[in-house]
């Protein structure tokens, strides 16, 4: 069953378009990936209302989420990269506010959480690092029994322990029944860690959308002799890189002939190839 399903979302912005469709299955982390520009942002603000699309549908739980009753949108909990906590306010503060604004706060878990992530439930948000302010947000949001948490840039510009025991709190969320992440994050390491499924975006379209295992099995990245090139099977180079010293292939394991320097793919390998190779 599926948590959240994008379908066939457009967007236009001038001559850029965005169209969209993946899906968020129930106890998984779904990690999107893209560059800058991609149409990222513009998926994750159409699930959040912020954007409203120029067609298709965004469905939480199978109900168009347009539509939510407050009890059911609720259940959608999100941590942008500025995380919006009033700056003069403290934790404790806090506490009191959500209390009021959800319909199911629960504020010993917002203690405990608040205690275990070592934050000062008495200083204004404002003295609080970047970190201390992202592990704070992340604390408010598992605390009003939300089934859905979304995350844009959780551990950008933070030091890797803090990014670790960040991971951590999302992977201690979605282990508890009928919940789902979708995450964001230009920090691939962080989702190759972390997540069940990879969509990949380029210029607004789906390129990728495929199990994160599945997916870096089935490339590598193949070194060869660029007079060779032009001799391989089109069906099993998806992408060529011409480096300075060197051309580079993404491409297919069980297509490639044996005898070439490959290694395994990374994320960022994804990347850099469909952003900048040509096909064959």
């Amino acid at each position: 069953m599926n948590k959240l399903e994008i379908k066939n979302l457009t967007k236009h912005y001038g001559d850029f378009t965005a169209e969209v469709s993946f899906s968020v299955p129930c106890g998984a982390v779904v990690g999107l990936i893209g560059e800058n520009g991609a149409g990222k942002s513009t998926v994750i603000k159409s699930i959040l209302g912020i954007v409203r699309p120029d067609g298709g549908e965004v469905l939480f739980d199978g109900k168009q989420i347009d539509g939510l009753k407050r009890e059911d949108r609720q259940k959608i909990a999100y941590v942008l990269d500025d995380t919006g906590l009033p700056d003069e306010l403290t934790l404790k503060m806090l506490g009191n506010v959500f209390k009021n604004m959800f319909i199911k706060w629960d504020g010993a878990k917002y203690k405990s959480l608040i205690s275990s992530l070592k934050l000062p439930e008495n200083k204004p948000v404002k003295e609080f690092s970047k970190g201390m302010k992202m592990k704070a947000a992340i604390a408010v949001s598992l605390s009003y029994d939300s089934k859905l948490l979304i995350l844009d840039e959780p551990t950008s510009g933070l030091d890797p322990v803090v990014r670790d025991e960040i991971l951590g709190m999302i992977y201690d969320y979605v282990s508890g029944d009928d919940r789902a992440v979708l995450i964001s994050s230009h920090i691939t390491s962080d989702l190759e860690k972390l997540c069940d499924y990879i969509v990949y975006m380029h210029g607004g379209k789906v390129v990728i959308s495929e199990p994160k295992d599945e997916l870096l099995e089935k490339y590598a990245v193949y070194s060869v002799d660029k007079k060779i090139v032009p001799e391989l099977d089109r069906d099993a180079v998806i992408k060529v890189l011409e480096k300075e010293y060197r051309t580079e292939l993404l491409a297919y394991r069980d297509r490639m002939p044996e005898g070439f320097d490959m290694r395994p793919v990374r994320l960022d390998d994804i990347m850099l190839f469909y952003s900048k190779g040509v096909t064959l």
